[in-house]
């Protein structure tokens, strides 16, 4: 039987090539679905060094709470489909 030559779905990232972020610290957002949460302030950004690993950026939003979202767009979960959006981006 013949070898059936083996099918690529995409480009393997290298653990060294930027993740694709949505969100920087000090951007301004706010939720769609939760307007009564009011505006935030993103106050921290973190991704993972590893390969496939996660990133997640920390928003203060006006009600006082802080939340955690996903901030890759690569993910299926990430702030940007889940309702989060951007109002600007202040260069800090």
């Amino acid at each position: 039987m013949e070898k059936l030559p083996v099918q690529r779905r995409g480009k393997k990232k290298s653990s060294n090539e930027p993740k694709h972020t949505y969100l920087q610290v000090g951007d301004r957002v706010y939720h769609k679905k939760f307007k009564s949460w009011g505006g935030g302030v993103v106050l921290e950004t973190w991704s993972s060094n590893l390969p496939g690993g996660l990133c997640y950026v920390r928003i203060l939003f006006q009600d006082g709470k802080q939340r955690v979202f996903d901030n890759s767009f690569d993910s299926a979960c990430c702030c940007y489909y889940t309702g989060i959006t951007l109002l600007n981006r202040m260069e800090l």
